[in-house]
């Protein structure tokens, strides 16, 4: 009877024991499911994903645990304290992934206690931000003929680096630019497109900005090219000049200065047409000094010919031209500048030493007797008066050797004028 006691006191035990065992147990659900793949973000990037924790209707009772996350610190949660829920309670809670190198991730949500384990398993892959180039960086089409177009290309490159695909939206505005395909679309890294820009020019001048929207946060968005083009009017610029040079050659000295302005106003749209401008300045410097209008035509037509002079973007007959019409000109002005008489003598000097038989490319009347006649009163204005001599001599050799006197000389100058 002993025994049999004994015996009933160890099985009331271990039953008691099993049933309080069968009572403690706690079953926590996730929702979704009991895994999360956050996929590709980009290092430095944070993502978080929004779940819920619930203490389910079959869990014993009351559950109280800890909220950890372990094995990597890539994952966090924002959960802090500790976690409490009764039977069929829920909690949400955020789950954030921040990679900090391009490699795969995992980790584990881990809510415990003393009687219960429960894991909620993550993972996720770092991945490099979008890399990427545009060649060029601007596109420059510069003269294109108007009725006519060119196309220059844009290549986009996805670099190999790039962790995830690049994707691009292109905005140019409305003018005499146009893009040729589309002008959205997404390229896999290590891929390029190329597209092709139409310039068909209306204006003079063309200048847009065109907008690259990209998902690169390794660069600015937008990024911008500059495109740009000048309609080709060199030929309608010659052609004004020519015609201005016909009415010169006629007589038409207003008309012909007027034409050469109108060349020099169409030409100041852009830079490329320097040459060409101060080709029309030299012709206005001559249609001025023939036309004599006004009391300041001699210093209007000296300034012309010394500014296109000196930018050196004249033809060579044009230099010599324009070397006569400062010699021829600057006599013409009345100064007390010794630098004035000075640039003269320069001018002259050179000339002659360059074509010593000289003669103006559109009135051969004009030539390199007017020139040294020129010479000869800046050097008497410079009181060089063996100078002034001595060219006489060479202008007048019948009447030399020629006096050095100042009165002398000065009664031989204005013998010659309107002589030669």
């Amino acid at each position: 009877m002993r025994y049999f006691f004994h015996l009933s006191i160890v099985f009331a035990l271990l039953f008691s024991a099993c049933e309080d065992k069968a009572e403690t147990k706690y079953i926590i659900e996730f929702i979704p499911a009991s895994e999360y793949d956050f996929g590709k973000v980009e290092i430095n990037q944070s993502v978080s994903k929004k779940i819920r924790v619930k203490n389910s209707e079959q869990s014993s009772g009351f559950f109280t645990g800890t909220v950890e996350i372990v094995d990597s610190p890539a994952f966090r949660t924002d959960f802090r304290g500790v976690l409490t829920l009764q039977k069929n309670e829920s909690v949400e809670m955020y789950l954030t992934f921040r990679p900090t190198a391009a490699e795969d991730y995992s980790s584990k949500l881990v809510i415990q206690n003393d009687q219960s384990l429960n894991e909620f398993y993550l993972s996720g892959i770092g991945a490099s931000p979008v890399s990427f180039s545009i060649s060029p960086t601007s596109l420059d089409f510069g003269l294109v003929t108007g009725g006519e177009s060119k196309e220059l290309d844009l290549v986009f490159n996805n670099n190999a680096s790039s962790g995830f695909d690049l994707e691009l939206s292109l905005d140019l505005p409305v003018g005499d630019f146009t893009i040729g395909g589309l002008t959205n679309f997404t390229l896999s890294p290590n891929v390029s497109k190329t597209i092709t820009v139409l310039y068909t020019p209306t204006l003079n001048t063309s200048s847009k900005t065109l907008q690259v929207n990209h998902n690169s946060s390794a660069q600015p968005s937008p990024a911008k090219i500059q495109i740009t083009g000048i309609k080709d009017i060199s030929s309608e610029l010659i052609t004004s000049n020519s015609e201005a040079w016909d009415l010169f050659k006629n007589k038409n000295y207003a008309e012909s200065r007027q034409k050469f302005q109108d060349a020099i106003n169409k030409s100041a749209v852009n830079a490329v047409y320097d040459s060409i401008s101060e080709e029309s300045t030299h012709g206005r410097g001559w249609a001025r000094l023939f036309a004599q209008d006004g009391n300041d035509y001699a210093q209007a037509a000296y300034n012309d010919f010394l500014n296109c002079y000196t930018t050196g973007l004249l033809s060579s007959n044009s230099d010599n031209d324009a070397l006569a019409g400062i010699s021829i000109s600057g006599v013409l002005i009345v100064s007390q500048a010794a630098g004035h008489y000075t640039n003269i003598v320069t001018a002259a000097t050179t000339l002659l030493d360059n074509v010593s038989n000289y003669k103006f490319s559109y009135n051969s009347k004009v030539d390199y007797k007017d020139v040294r006649y020129a010479l000869i009163q800046a050097y008497f204005n410079l009181s060089y008066f063996a100078e002034a001599a001595k060219e006489l001599d060479i202008l007048v050799p019948v009447n030399a050797p020629h006096s050095s006197s100042p009165e002398e000389l000065l009664a031989a100058i204005q013998a010659l004028a309107g002589q030669l």
